[in-house]
């Protein structure tokens, strides 16, 4: 069996699509904000289900379709156009069952494989709906256009040097690309490899072996099962995960957090969660730097009024919660420490952190990254 290569560096013209702003979002099988063009695309139950923990338990992602948006645009569109996918792999794993409309045609404009097979017999594999919003489809038209061309060279070439196997030709569209997304996820999600399609493991993954993989994969999906990198687990005798923490800041720096939260598709407890985690890796790494920010002087802090007890309140991961507790405590033993600091410092400057990062740093870690 001849075996599939990774896609050859070929530049295509696409335009990016613009920033988009996350407004009406919606739950998978409802129309998204006008803003966006929505088109059904058709997922493997069993993926959209790890899509699903992955986005209650990572944090920064609204549902499903902001996960998906936020995949293809920073992580599969772009190792596409590169060349850096195998797309016959990644073509055998995502066709099935077309969906109707503009996700059933090819970039070209004619059916794509999905459409012809849904035609032409009965898909054996269920499929759930979900309806995916993008500014823009561009990009991921692009990308289609790229994956299909890559597979007419590979089936050119295997015709001129001969194989052990055909290769029948067939077109990839935008609803092949949506679904090799989720398949990358949701494989990561089950303890696969992350960037399947691009992964030289993806050939033990999706090879001969892949009925063991399989059973493998089913002893570890027992039902109840906690999602992975869950960011707030829930405490014995609590009613939700972790512990509550206090920014101190002004109502303008609330406004800003909160803005730039709704902007990057998250809330303003994501982002101070997240910049809590850098500021605390940066006082591990490079204290004296971590130092600095951290006892300069800010207008987007104040000070707790007596008898308050609730400022911007942030729920931290307990782990998370003692890291700024021994982050605090180094600091202070640094030589030549006048003023102790406290709790209140390190979050007042985590808070500010997130809102002076700029935008890219702070959106959500993608499936497979850490952060």
């Amino acid at each position: 069996m001849s075996t599939d290569q990774p896609m050859s560096n070929q530049s295509t013209s696409s335009s990016q699509p613009d920033e988009e702003g996350h407004t009406g979002e919606t739950e998978p099988g409802h129309q998204e904000g006008s803003a966006k063009e929505g088109r059904p695309i058709y997922l493997r139950p069993a993926d959209e289900k790890e899509l699903g923990r992955v986005v209650a338990a990572r944090g920064g992602y609204k549902s499903v379709p902001h996960l998906l948006r936020e995949y293809l645009h920073r992580s599969l569109i772009p190792r596409i156009q590169e060349g850096r996918c195998f797309p016959g792999r990644l073509l055998a794993e995502t066709t099935g069952r077309a969906s109707s409309g503009a996700s059933g045609k090819s970039p070209t404009g004619g059916k794509s494989p999905a459409g012809d097979s849904a035609k032409g017999q009965a898909d054996s594999q269920a499929r759930t709906k979900i309806q995916l919003g993008l500014e823009s489809w561009v990009a991921v038209e692009a990308a289609a256009r790229a994956l299909t061309g890559a597979l007419r060279r590979l089936e050119e070439r295997r015709a001129r040097e001969g194989g052990a196997g055909a290769l029948p030709f067939c077109r990839c569209g935008e609803a092949e690309v949506v679904r090799a997304a989720a398949r990358e996820i949701a494989t990561w999600s089950r303890g696969g490899p992350p960037e399947l399609f691009s992964q030289e493991s993806a050939c033990r993954w999706l090879g001969p072996s892949r009925e063991d993989s399989a059973k493998e994969g089913a002893s570890r999906r027992e039902p109840g099962r906690e999602p992975p990198h869950q960011v707030l687990p829930i405490l014995p005798g609590r009613e939700r995960g972790g512990k509550p923490v206090q920014y101190y800041i002004t109502e303008e720096a609330k406004k800003r957090l909160k803005s730039k939260g709704a902007q990057l598709g998250q809330t303003g407890s994501d982002l101070a969660r997240r910049a809590t985690r850098m500021l605390i890796r940066r006082v591990e790494e490079a204290p004296a730097e971590a130092l600095r920010h951290i006892t300069e002087e800010s207008r987007l802090y104040r000070e707790p009024r007596e008898g308050e007890t609730s400022g911007f309140q942030v729920y931290l991961a307990v782990k998370t919660k003692r890291r700024v507790e021994r982050a605090v405590a180094r600091l202070n033993q640094r030589p030549g420490r006048g003023d102790r600091l406290g709790q209140l410092d390190v979050l007042q400057a985590a808070a500010r952190l997130a809102i002076e990062t700029p935008d890219e740093k702070m959106r959500p870690p993608l499936p497979g990254a850490s952060g």
